[in-house]
């Protein structure tokens, strides 16, 4: 083996590693912020999206106050969860993309792109739950605030999903070109 090409695998795995560690630290940020509830595992999570969220479990509002706590603190939390995770997802999405533009014969595994998806998927319920914590605390009666700031921040924040689900499916492409073309 020429030490270059031995460089450039461990490169590789290094950087495959890199996205599925990235992921996954996004993926627990977003339950210890309390964006969104920790899933059972995999009957959890699919319980989750067929039933909606568990009625046992506190949600984000909840959490934050949106009922009860000043409208100012409610709205001023939201915005900066918001940015969290969107900047958080946006590091992620860089690290996909690194992926994505690589040119290597094994550049996608399937584990790479379950990684990310999971990823976006909790960046997905972390924005509704933005959302119906932002729309519990306006219908209250004594809100008298201002919402565009939150409205950008969740404006920014769904773009930048927006443009996660596109890395996804290039890195979904790409692993599926990769794998058949190695069968």
């Amino acid at each position: 083996m020429i030490p270059g090409e031995a460089s450039f695998e461990t490169s590789l795995t290094q950087h495959q590693s890199a996205l599925r560690k990235i992921s996954a630290d996004y993926c627990d940020a977003t339950v210890e912020n309390g964006w969104v509830e920790a899933s059972g595992g995999l009957m959890g999570f699919a319980n989750t999206l067929i039933n909606g969220r568990s009625e046992e479990a506190e949600d984000y509002a909840s959490r934050i106050g949106a009922a009860s706590s000043a409208p100012s603190l409610v709205l001023a939390r939201i915005v900066s969860d918001t940015q969290a995770a969107r900047n958080g997802l946006s590091n992620v999405s860089r690290e996909a993309r690194d992926l994505l533009r690589s040119e290597a014969n094994d550049a996608a595994s399937r584990t790479d792109v379950m990684s990310y998806e999971r990823a976006l998927v909790r960046a997905q319920m972390a924005y509704r739950n933005f959302q119906g914590a932002l729309g519990e605390v306006t219908a209250r009666e004594d809100m008298d605030m201002d919402v565009a700031p939150v409205d950008r921040e969740l404006k920014a924040f769904a773009d930048t999903i927006d443009s996660a689900r596109d890395t996804a499916d290039g890195l979904a492409d790409k692993y599926a070109s990769l794998s058949s073309s190695s069968s």
